[in-house]
């Protein structure tokens, strides 16, 4: 008799989490996610435990999109107080190191101020012993650099909080946000309680491409599950869609959503900005999903950690068919300029390389290039960079959320690597405060004056003519809009029309088209091919 073979269903959705909280770098990365804990996540919960109405009603306001408000109802208050109390008795280590980080830097900052940075090592306190170097800038600015590789190895890397919850993706506006919602257990959901880095994941997701018997599931999944019934919900038995590597001829580009582009070139995929979403149980807009992706990834690229950009659960999901993932290159003299190449290593990935600027990375008659971005973290030292994808004599700028503020960058890059015929840029003009999403890491007696206008924000229409106009582009595609419903827990409801970012977007289109160079908003999924 045949055995039925499964799949995961298309719907299937794998969230990582992180003590119930969404994964994403702030809740990772040692240092950083102490902070974010202790400043951000614990206040949050306590002010939602003294208005659980208030939260749960604002949560559901598209105009308070983005901000901190729980979006869990009131009747469930009393599961948000459990989740606190484990928080912060699980976490105590980490709370104790966010209240040494935040005080011994300001008591650095008074007390240092040109003389030898050695008799200082004695007051460094015992969380931050031995895992941080006291250091100048060349104005005798103190500062603390975090050895990061030491926290990951440390008791504040926390990797045992760290599990897999399966369910059925019901609808893309039904995830709750990212940033401020933590999620709770509900009825069909199946919990794996592994880290992230877990190689049983890569069996886990190899279901996307290839079915097993049930029996070989269950034994996947473990005691989370107790019966067949908890587990075919989340399975298919339809057959596995073929989705092989482009080899021409020529350049096949995929639009997959939002940030998110394939690019397959002489049988060579490359994956930008992988934000990645299952399709949903009552249908929703149409994607391209991870069952339609190619079977192997050659190099997966991001441009920078916004979760918009680095998406934790798209990465899991896809470790198992990638051959290299490529990530900026970090300073780490900031405590959020962490290291995206150690959080890929905590996430499993054992081939992450970490180019400089015009370093190449050999492509068949082609090249991948690093090269600088400018912009989104408004004026603050992160990793991050944007991508130059050569394909035999046509290359493409995949430039994010790059602001043109110093023209003289691209000019200087069309010297460098010659004309750069199509760019993928995107029209965020007004943009979130630079403390979006990390607030945690600021003191928290600053100017807020001074800071109103210091934004996370794209190109504006002539900035964005001119780089064009730099770097010899003749195709525009105006991405990373917004657009998508898949995105909506990540940064609010999809942009209307009279959204600004969307006008702006107008304008650049109509400019552009006016000047003879191909201009193009990307939204949903699509597939298009260029001339090289």
């Amino acid at each position: 008799m045949t055995q039925s073979l499964y799949r995961l269903a298309d719907f299937m959705l794998a969230e990582p989490l992180v003590h119930d909280w969404q994964a994403w770098w702030m809740t990772v990365a040692p240092v950083p996610a102490s902070l974010h804990l202790h400043t951000y996540q614990v206040p949050l919960l306590k002010a939602y435990l003294q208005t659980p109405d208030f939260h749960a009603k604002a949560a559901k306001d598209p105009l308070l999109s983005g901000t901190s408000f729980v979006g869990i109802p009131a009747a469930r208050a009393g599961e948000v107080k459990a989740l606190l109390q484990r928080m912060q008795e699980e976490q105590a280590e980490r709370i104790k190191l966010a209240e040494a980080v935040e005080e011994f830097q300001s008591w650095l900052l008074a007390e240092a101020k040109g003389q030898s940075l050695e008799p200082l090592y004695e007051r460094v306190p015992e969380p931050l012993k031995g895992r941080v170097e006291l250091s100048y800038d060349y104005y005798n600015r103190p500062f603390v650099r975090v050895l990061e590789g030491l926290a990951y190895r440390s008791r504040y890397h926390k990797p045992e909080l760290q599990t897999l919850r399966l369910s059925r993706h019901e609808a893309d506006n039904a995830r709750p946000s990212l940033l401020s919602t933590p999620r709770l257990r509900e009825p069909g959901h199946i919990e794996l309680r592994v880290p992230f880095a877990d190689a049983r994941l890569d069996a886990l997701f190899h279901l996307d491409l290839e079915p097993k018997p049930l029996g070989y599931i269950r034994d996947l999944l473990g005691p989370s599950v107790k019966s067949d019934e908890e587990v075919l919900p989340l399975l298919s038995d339809a057959p596995v869609p073929a989705a092989e590597p482009w080899n021409g001829p020529g350049l096949r580009v995929r639009y997959v959503g939002h940030a998110c582009v394939l690019v397959e070139w002489k049988g060579v995929s490359i994956l930008l900005d992988a934000v990645v979403a299952p399709r949903t149980v009552q249908g929703g807009a149409p994607r391209i999903s991870f069952q339609d992706l190619p079977r192997h990834i050659d190099y997966l690229l991001i441009t920078h950690s916004h979760p918009d950009h680095l998406d934790i659960e798209t990465l899991l999901r896809l470790r198992h068919r990638v051959g290299h993932l490529v990530v900026p290159r970090a300073s780490g003299l900031l405590l959020g300029d962490y290291s995206p190449k150690l959080l890929a290593r905590s996430l499993g990935f054992q081939r992450v390389l970490e180019p400089e600027f015009l370093e190449s990375i050999p492509l068949p008659d082609g090249e991948l290039l690093a090269a600088p971005f400018l912009g989104e973290h408004g004026d603050l030292g992160h990793a991050k960079s944007s991508w130059i994808i050569r394909t035999g004599k046509h290359q493409m700028l995949f430039a994010a959320d790059s602001t043109c503020i110093d023209e003289h960058l691209y000019r200087n890059l069309r010297d460098a690597v010659g004309d750069l015929h199509a760019v993928f840029m995107n029209t965020e003009i007004e943009g979130a405060p630079h403390t979006w999403m990390l607030e945690a890491l600021f003191p928290k007696k600053r100017d807020r004056k001074m800071e109103k206008n210091r934004r996370c924000r794209g190109s504006n229409v002539p900035e964005g003519l001119r780089l064009l106009e730099l770097v010899g582009a003749r195709r525009l595609y105006n991405y990373a809009m917004g657009l998508e419903p898949w995105v909506e827990h990540i940064i609010g409801p999809p942009a209307t029309p009279e959204t600004p970012r969307m006008k702006e977007s107008d304008k650049l289109l109509a400019e552009c088209k006016a000047r003879g160079v191909d201009a193009t908003r990307l939204q949903g999924s699509t597939t298009f091919h260029l001339d090289v």
